[in-house]
């Protein structure tokens, strides 16, 4: 072979890579690179974007989907170094952290639908990808953006190529991928609480038919939360990244790629602030007994913690993936292959105060694997495209977690000096899928998509407990399987060049899964199944080019239906009452989201995005106190918006000043669905600026980050309001103003 990545569909995909690469951004959210920046001006229109969120190439403007898209020169400009820092980019989404466990533990919740329980028996609303594998859990998903092609975010239900627990929607972690050029970047940054952080990499044409690329990164900082009662502080950050990737065209037609990556954090843990102690709780009042009085300690301060508690994480990530790609006469074949095994050490001490109200040590252990094949290809005189594929999916998981209470009034005689231990190991997931999708033209300018997809989950679980005052632990073991037909159909018209319009219906499905907490009085211990839920999508929008290409505005509506809701919810005549999540409600989701880049002037350019979210809880089952049809859903702010502003100074010498300002606003929201255990982070903006001076070889940046230095929440509990014993209200408070440097070299 004479030409490294030969086949015509592979330079097609290699073209694409280029463009993402130079900073290709989707619906205005973020910055895009023009291919030749310093010389062509923005007054001869706004690029072509081009996404695979349907697993095929298209224009962003002709996808009947709603899509947001950060490439890697957004991505920078934007200071995003953490899924977390996307959180007030993204309308009608939220990417924060758990109110339980903190640290990597993800939130991520899409149009109200999320989670912010972090068993691992229980599914994700919002599915995760990382390149094509399936991240199955919330530990360890906020990730660190590295060498990232693009992060693609998926609004509403994926029910055909991307189905597996995709109600919400997906949000893609797309990595760059090895070439035929030689390349190699160093990047360094310093910054507030004595931040460093070191990266590289390089990509090696080996020969004319294989690529390597290697990837390393180390970030430290200080804490930002100051522990007042001589611990350490907390919300600090010690990360170290390796990636390396392997790309061959093993035959004209086929290329492989095999990928294996390794991440570490081990920090002092997420912090935990304390807004409120209620002195009239049982564990309070014993805790202040034995001398350990929470109601002593100052509160309300985002950035002072009085924890004496364990409270550190340390998290192990190992990954590797192999995919084919073989472009065949008629069509292409794709397999893909994933595992990832997380591993995770944590201790949170959830209170902040030097009693010990609620604390928790876990270890946790998943392991995931996957399998998918698919087939695409034209038909009929290629005015049909299609796809069609199997996807398996096995994961085991444990988490053996202490929950600490009252240890300092325990008495030493007591029979578990250790608190309670809740033990899940394993939880075994299996699923299967079969799917299949398909966009016809009918005429030049109208087309319809559909597609269909059937799943199987079967899950078995063993739980065990032991209780505060025993040493004896009771177990239960169960099995169940759960299955779904979803899909979507979809008319998309293309009524001029300017203007593509589509309405589209989904069916979204999240998988059922197992209650694992020990109830001694219910049925099999309370080890009992609850069912999945199913959400459907009405959608309809417009994609539009408009003012000689210099105005884009893309908007999109949308009404859900959302049934069998999986709430924890009391069992009815139980006695003592218990709690089990359950399928206890529904509710109707609308909402409108908006996107435009406008070029007013030469080398200036305006962008933002909006959203509205009116989500409705219409029945709520018997007996149920935690939600009435009067409550407002978990992150799902009312409005949101983000606006940003960039000027390209460009200088005759070839070099470049960029100047890049970034705002992002969300309303009153409350941090978990529970209105007995509710934290109202009240509307909030981040403020942030990039200044750069670019060259050929190297750039030097200056940034800043929450310049208003707001006060919000990533995450939170609350037992005061609602009398509960635990009697704390706290929160994970989100980073402070940050300023910082940065310099890459590029070869």
């Amino acid at each position: 072979m004479n030409q490294f990545l030969v086949s015509k569909r592979t330079i097609l995909r290699s073209a694409i890579v280029a463009a993402f690469g130079a900073g290709c951004v989707a619906q205005a959210n973020a910055v895009e690179e023009e291919a030749t920046a310093k010389t062509q001006k923005q007054s001869q229109g706004i690029e072509e974007i081009l996404i695979t969120a349907r697993k095929r190439t298209e224009s962003l403007q002709e996808t009947p989907l709603s899509v947001i898209a950060f490439g890697s020169e957004a991505l920078e400009q934007q200071n995003v170094t953490n899924l977390t820092d996307l959180n007030t980019k993204l309308p009608n989404a939220s990417i924060g952290g758990s109110g339980g466990l903190g640290g990597t533990n993800a939130v991520f919740s899409i149009r109200g639908l999320g989670t912010a329980r972090n068993a691992v028996s229980q599914e994700q609303p919002v599915a995760l990808y990382i390149d094509d594998a399936y991240y199955g859990r919330s530990d360890g998903a906020l990730l660190s953006v590295l060498d990232v092609e693009r992060v693609e975010v998926l609004r509403g239900p994926q029910g055909t190529l991307f189905g597996r627990n995709a109600t919400g929607g997906a949000i893609r972690y797309i990595t760059k991928k090895p070439h035929d050029t030689f390349e190699a970047k160093v990047k360094a940054s310093i910054g507030s609480f004595n931040r460093t952080s070191v990266s590289g990499g390089v990509n090696l044409p080996v020969s004319d038919d294989s690529a390597l690329k290697l990837t390393v990164a180390s970030t430290t900082s200080d804490g930002y939360v100051e522990n007042k009662a001589g611990g350490n502080d907390v919300g600090d950050e010690d990360t170290r990244i390796f990636r390396a990737q392997w790309l061959t065209q093993a035959t004209d037609d086929i290329e492989i790629v095999v990928s294996g990556d390794y991440s570490k954090t081990d920090t002092n843990g997420a912090p935990s602030v304390t807004l409120a102690i209620n002195r009239e709780s049982s564990l309070v009042q014993e805790e202040a007994a034995a001398g350990f009085d929470a109601t002593l300690v100052p509160v309300n301060d985002y950035y002072e913690t009085y924890a004496t508690g364990e409270n550190f994480n340390d998290t192990e990530s190992v990954g590797g993936s192999i995919t084919v790609n073989w472009a065949m006469e008629t069509m292409d074949f794709i397999s893909s292959t994933n595992y990832r095994n997380v591993d995770i050490y944590l201790a949170y001490d959830t209170d902040g105060t030097p009693a010990s109200l609620f604390e928790q040590i876990a270890d946790r252990d998943i392991t995931m694997f996957s399998q998918e094949f698919r087939l695409s290809g034209l038909a009929f005189d290629e005015r049909m495209q299609w796809t069609a594929g199997v996807f398996y999916y096995d994961e085991e998981a444990s988490d053996i977690r202490d929950v600490l209470t009252t240890m300092n009034a325990r008495p030493a005689t007591a029979a578990n000096t250790r608190g309670s231990t809740r033990v899940v190991n394993p939880v075994e997931t299996t699923s299967i899928a079969i799917f299949g999708q398909m966009t016809y033209d009918v005429t030049d300018d109208f087309s319809v998509t559909t597609g269909l997809r059937y799943t199987e989950d079967e899950k078995d679980i063993f739980a065990s407990e032991r209780a505060f005052t025993s040493t004896e632990f009771i177990s239960a073991t169960d099995n169940h399987t759960w299955d779904a037909v979803t899909g979507r159909i979809s008319a998309e018209y293309q009524l001029n060049e300017e203007i593509f319009a589509f309405a589209s219906f989904a069916r979204g499905y999240r998988a059922g899964s197992f209650n694992d907490r020990i109830r001694t009085n219910l049925d099999n211990n309370g080890v009992e199944p609850y069912d999945e839920e199913i959400l459907d999508n009405i959608e309809t929008g417009i994609r539009s080019d408009l003012l000689d290409g210099t105005l884009r505005l893309n908007l999109t509506a949308f009404y859900s239906d959302y049934q069998d809701l999986q709430l924890t919810a009391p069992v009815l005549n139980s006695v003592p009452i218990r709690t089990l999540v359950q399928n206890a409600g529904q509710a109707e989701i609308k909402g409108l989201e908006g996107e435009f880049i406008w070029l007013p002037a030469d080398n200036f350019r305006i962008d933002g995005a909006f959203g509205y979210l009116d989500f409705e809880f219409t029945e709520v089952a018997p007996g149920i106190t935690q939600i009435t049809t009067d409550s407002e859903a978990a992150r799902a702010p009312k409005y949101s918006f983000t606006l940003g502003a960039q000027y390209n100074l460009y200088i005759d010498n070839g070099s470049e000043v960029l100047v890049r300002a970034d705002y992002g606003w969300k309303d009153d929201y409350k941090t978990i669905v529970d209105d007995n255990l509710q934290i109202i982070q009240e509307a909030f903006g981040l403020l942030g600026l990039n200044v750069s001076y670019i060259t050929d070889d190297w750039r030097v940046s200056v940034y800043g980050t929450n310049l208003t230095d707001e006060e919000y929440a990533l995450g939170g509990l609350g037992f005061v309001e609602s009398g509960g014993a635990q009697g704390f209200d706290q929160i994970e408070p989100g980073r402070p103003r940050e300023f910082g440097v940065s310099f890459q070299y590029e070869w």
